[in-house]
């Protein structure tokens, strides 16, 4: 099953540390045992994005293929405030290299 999980930041990330995890099959379709690795995969986002950046809660999203995990912290603002503007303080890059690698090499360990 993690050969069919791929973690990457969020192409339009709605904060800073937005990960989406991307299935090959839809998360309503799979079975137990799957929906298990599943759940051990973002338990590792959680940690690593606790451990990375400090936030105070999540959201998780799940939509079809996808699972969005979205670190949240007090004073979040909704883009439409700002006319869809919104200034995300975290590159991809450094979501991966502080959180997506990690998980990575985690499961290959």
């Amino acid at each position: 099953m993690l050969a069919d999980i791929v973690i990457e930041a969020a192409e339009k990330p709605f904060n800073g540390g937005h990960v989406v995890i991307k299935l090959k099959t839809p998360v309503l379709e799979l079975g137990e045992r799957e929906l298990a690795t599943l759940k051990n995969v973002i338990d590792n986002v959680v940690r690593y994005m606790k451990a990375e950046f400090s936030p105070e809660g999540f959201n998780i999203y799940i939509k079809d293929q996808e699972v969005h995990v979205i670190p949240r912290w007090c004073g979040d603002v909704n883009v439409a405030f700002f006319g869809g503007i919104k200034v995300i303080p975290l590159a991809p890059s450094d979501v991966y290299e502080r959180v997506i690698e990690k998980c990575c090499h985690e499961s290959n360990a």
